[in-house]
């Protein structure tokens, strides 16, 4: 068990945003986590840092879930058991070498495997493709036990999960994946970044799309009306749904987050937030 005092949380965030952690706890096993949780009960978790907004304030405890479960065993015909901790991009790689894919879409996320499967990670809703297609169980520990989860108790749906609304933290996944050349999901991945530089602002630091649920008119709008700072929080001009930070404070980006949110209530319309907030 790693632990840092006064850890800068910001440094773990691809928000770049963030307070200090008077302790951050970084396990190294499955029972370092799970012995951590009985012990210390921690109330915050940071996995890959890329879908979220910390606040700039103290935090008495920080659990960093990049180390404790960062195995990927192939158990033959596709199917696979992977820890939570593992990078999107080596679990790619590495079902891609053995001849499967199915997810080379989030090839371009810096995201953990577990963070992926609690926000049901995916394309756009249009494309109708999550990470969830390829799950078939999901490794647990909620409220003292250890236990596999069958993928129709997890309720995933689009940019959704049961494990958002619940103490359950995700240790590992069961993935089945599909047969595809190598040729082919090596021509996906360079789509996928090829159309990432393309249509994605990453001029400053984000954290990819705002609200899971929106108007496209509304944001796109926001895309081009010069709302927010230059030197603060703002939306890209170039890529709807996208905020960024150029030296901003937490306090700009609720602002900017809630303006976004009474507009959708002025017009009727629906929307929800992706990214996780630590108030």
């Amino acid at each position: 068990m790693k632990i840092d005092n006064n850890a800068d949380l910001k440094k773990l965030t691809t928000f770049k945003m963030g307070g200090t952690a008077s302790k951050l706890y970084t396990p190294e096993t499955e029972d370092e986590l799970i012995n951590l949780i009985q012990d210390k009960h921690p109330q915050y978790f940071i996995g890959g840092g890329s879908n979220i907004i910390i606040n700039t304030r103290v935090f008495d405890s920080v659990v960093n879930l990049r180390e404790f479960s960062s195995t990927i065993e192939d158990k033959g015909n596709g199917t696979y058991i992977v820890g939570a901790s593992v990078r999107l991009q080596k679990l790619i790689k590495t079902i891609n070498a053995d001849g499967y894919g199915g997810i080379e879409y989030l090839y371009s996320v810096p995201g953990l495997v577990g963070g992926a499967v609690v926000m049901n990670a995916g394309r756009g809703k249009s494309f109708n493709k999550c990470i969830s297609d390829y799950i078939e169980s999901v490794k647990v520990f909620c409220r003292g036990q250890v236990y596999w989860m069958e993928k129709v108790d997890c309720k995933f749906s689009y940019r959704m999960s049961n494990f958002q609304h619940s103490d359950a933290i995700v240790l590992a996944v069961r993935f089945k994946f599909n047969k595809t050349s190598l040729e082919t999901s090596e021509a996906l991945r360079k789509e996928r970044l090829e159309l990432c530089k393309k249509k994605q602002d990453n001029s400053a630091p984000n954290f990819g799309t705002v609200f899971c649920e929106s108007n496209k008119a509304i944001m796109q709008l926001y895309k081009y009306l010069p709302i927010g700072k230059k030197n603060g929080i703002k939306f890209s001009g170039k890529t709807a749904n996208w905020m960024l930070n150029n030296g901003g404070s937490f306090d700009e980006a609720m602002k900017l987050l809630g303006a976004v949110e009474r507009t959708h209530k002025l017009f009727g319309q629906k929307c929800r937030t992706e990214v996780v907030i630590w108030q």
